[in-house]
């Protein structure tokens, strides 16, 4: 019995070697202006292979623009601090690899540039990558597009009525 509990551990163990580690996070953005809205994120993943999702809210309204990057900096000789991204996507659009190395140490960032959002949908950024024990940070700003007012759907249904008795009043002349 105790033989069959230990080759049961040694399998789990065994199986848990080289699987990525997931983590989710939910990250509320803050109103900083008229439908601007932003926040800064970031983990501090486990060591070896990782797959984080951010999930911000609120969510982007069609028209709206999205921006974020986020980065990982490691100096020379603390390789240990260091996070590679293997892939950043925000709603399956994929962020573009920034990273470089310079004299000092190594630079590993993801950027996306102001891209429209075409559909409204939750705002998800999948992060995945090797971490050797450092974190990784970011900033998300969401620029939602602007929802008419009652008022702008009254002063066109009030157009469209004049635009109707006028076609009407000449139709009869």
């Amino acid at each position: 019995m105790k033989l069959k509990s230990l080759i049961a551990a040694a399998v789990l163990g065994a199986a848990s070697i080289g699987s990525a580690c997931a983590a989710a996070y939910t990250i509320d953005l803050n109103n900083t202006g008229t439908n601007v809205w932003t926040a800064s994120y970031g983990a501090t993943p486990v060591i070896g292979d990782f797959s984080d999702t951010f999930t911000f809210s609120p969510s982007a309204t069609a028209g709206s623009f999205v921006q974020t990057f986020l980065a990982n900096i490691s100096y020379t000789g603390a390789d240990n601090m260091a996070v590679t991204f293997s892939s950043v996507s925000l709603n399956s659009i994929a962020l573009t690899d920034v990273s470089t190395s310079t004299p000092f140490g190594a630079f590993h960032g993801a950027l996306l540039a102001p891209t429209e959002i075409l559909i409204g949908a939750p705002l998800v950024l999948t992060v995945m990558g090797n971490s050797k024990g450092g974190s990784y940070a970011g900033d998300f700003n969401l620029t939602l597009a602007p929802v008419p007012e009652p008022e702008t759907y009254a002063m066109m249904l009030a157009g469209l009525g004049v635009l109707g008795f006028l076609a009407r009043r000449r139709k009869q002349s």
